[in-house]
């Protein structure tokens, strides 16, 4: 009887145990320009950044949500606490449950920003939340939008309504040059555009004449009866160029309107494209719909409504270039799509076959170099499309470091794994004995083949300290390049934020020689960028790294104005 009172006791005991203590965040958020306070901006702390439902979507299709995202996955279901500032630009947040948190804010006319966690007790930049701490005097310095504005004119100089207005620029994000459309504008009646919602930096303006109407009305221009080479409008960049790499860039500073931009539209080659719309079968799609994008110009979209027993299709005045084929399939209870990458040559294109899935299946092996211990079973590995329409392929390792990669396009990929464990790094990717790691994986002649993913476990410990003049530098970015410019790729580097005593820590570096930069401030993926480092090269530090080193090293914080 004891022993069962004693038992009912304990029971009764954890049944109480209360929850943990919330956190307490608060702050203020303020225009980084002129210190004004900012009211009505809109705070979320939020454990995942993936939209409601998108998870669920992502399951659906056999994704990993946190492969996909490339960040750790939330423990249990997401949490999310909002918050808006009050007329004197504060915050808080009274009832956090702890956790690990991306922590943003926006406002209408100024650049969205996230709150960069820094120190050891940060995951993945993620904001750590204990039970019962409490952060107080967070400041949130929004950068105001800057925009441009002007007019779009044809050869003659007479103004083009309704034309698509771009302003891109040239991005090292990913570890190699992309231009990335940042904002969009279209032109009024009398040709005149305003593109707003550009933060800070040098911009590409190009303009292209949208004829969406007429490819929905289905009214496919006849060709030339002479059979000459046709022309048409096509993306023009300022000023007066149809080559982005000729195009002359405009800074646009933080809450700037520069205006008096005139771009004139330039005609070029253009062709036509027929063929046929087919199922995975091999039957053709009677209904459905057909979009060519390329996503370094939106404006140059064009669009087709099949409606035909042999699933028949043209298309007219499309620009030679790389384009991703979206195929819609509209009868039959639910829409099916298809993405096919799609080179589009100088000349007319005949019985083209497109809308079937040749998706295959991918298998490879994750292998573990040297005398390390790692867990290989629940790993991700990840194929991410290098055309942002191409959806991703991902799988997860098994106890043997086997996986299976699913619905592989026939399209370039870059091959990631997002969440190395701790103790190892990615090495080498080999793809029919070939390295690759850092390079495109380009599967448009089929997905058979021998692919080996290995992960090192001889890297190194690397420690800086951050200083300007006798003082410690905090947020600073401690950047380890390889000093061998043909290894630069995000495999191979390194970056990390300074904490509040100017430290940052690096595990698990490969062995090499690197450039040390220590910037005060720098854009994401800035430092591959060729001009930009040989800029700052006489800033650097050069270290050699051996297999399992512990350095550390004193850097002088490169200031802002460099």
């Amino acid at each position: 009887m004891k022993i069962a009172c004693a038992a009912l006791f304990i029971g009764v005991s954890l049944a109480q145990t209360p929850d943990p203590k919330p956190a307490v965040v608060a702050g203020k958020v303020v225009n980084a320009q002129t210190g004004e306070s900012i009211r009505k901006a809109e705070l979320t702390l939020t454990t995942s950044l993936m939209p409601d439902g998108v998870e669920a979507m992502a399951a659906q299709m056999g994704l990993d949500t946190g492969v996909v995202a490339g960040q750790p996955g939330a423990k249990g279901p997401k949490k999310t606490f909002t918050a808006t500032s009050d007329p004197a630009g504060k915050f808080r947040f009274d009832a956090v449950a702890p956790g690990d948190y991306y922590f943003t804010v926006k406002h209408a006319g100024f650049v969205d920003q996230t709150y960069k966690a820094a120190g050891p007790n940060q995951s993945e930049g993620r904001l750590h939340l204990t039970a019962g701490r409490e952060l107080g005097e967070v400041e949130f310095r929004l950068v105001p939008h800057g925009a441009v504005s002007g007019k779009v004119v044809d050869e003659d100089g007479d103004p083009i309504a309704d034309a698509m207005v771009t302003a891109s620029k040239f991005s090292y994000a990913t570890g190699h040059r992309k231009l990335q459309p940042s904002d969009t504008g279209t032109t009024n009646d009398r040709g005149e555009f305003r593109v707003s919602k550009l933060p800070p930096g040098r911009y590409y303006l190009s303009a292209d004449v949208v004829a969406l109407a007429q490819s929905l009305m289905g009214a496919t221009p006849p060709p030339p009866k002479d059979g000459s080479p046709e022309t048409g409008y096509v993306t023009t960049y300022f000023s007066r160029t149809t080559d982005v790499e000729q195009a002359e860039a405009v800074e646009v500073k933080a809450g700037s309107d520069v205006p008096g931009f005139v771009l004139h539209v330039q005609k070029s080659l253009v062709v036509r494209i027929k063929g046929k719309l087919v199922g995975a079968d091999g039957t053709p799609l009677k209904q459905a719909q057909l979009m060519l994008m390329a996503g370094a110009r939106p404006g140059s979209m064009r669009m087709a409504l099949v409606n035909d027993p042999e699933g028949k299709f043209e298309m007219a005045n499309v620009a030679p270039g790389s384009y991703m084929a979206i195929t819609m399939q509209m009868g039959g209870s639910t829409p099916t799509m298809t993405m096919q990458p799609l080179i589009v040559p100088n000349e007319n294109m005949v019985d083209v076959r497109l809308g079937a899935s040749a998706d295959g299946s991918l298998e490879g092996r994750m292998i573990v170099a040297g005398d390390g211990k790692v867990a290989l079973k629940g790993l991700g590995v990840m194929l991410a499309g290098e055309e942002m329409m191409v959806m991703p392929a991902t799988a997860t390792v098994d106890e043997t470091g086997a996986f299976t990669l699913k619905k592989v396009s026939p399209a370039p990929y870059e091959l990631t794994v997002p969440r190395v464990p701790p103790g190892a790094y990615l090495k080498s990717i080999l793809w029919n004995g070939r390295e690759k790691l850092g390079e495109p994986l380009n599967f448009s002649g089929g997905v058979s083949g021998d692919l080996q993913v290995f992960l090192g476990t001889d890297g190194a410990a690397f420690d800086a300290k951050v200083s300007s003049g006798d003082k410690p530098v905090s947020d600073a970015t401690v950047v380890l390049l390889p000093e061998d410019a043909g290894r630069r790729h995000p495999e191979t580097t390194r970056s990390e934020s300074t904490d509040d005593s100017g430290h940052a820590a690096f595990k698990d570096v490969p062995p090499g020689t690197y450039l040390v930069f220590a910037w005060e401030k720098v854009e994401q993926g800035d430092w591959f960028d060729p001009a930009f480092v040989k800029a700052a090269a006489n800033d650097a530090t050069r270290i050699t790294i051996g297999p399992k080193d512990n350095q550390h090293v004193e850097l002088k914080a490169i200031p802002s104005s460099k």
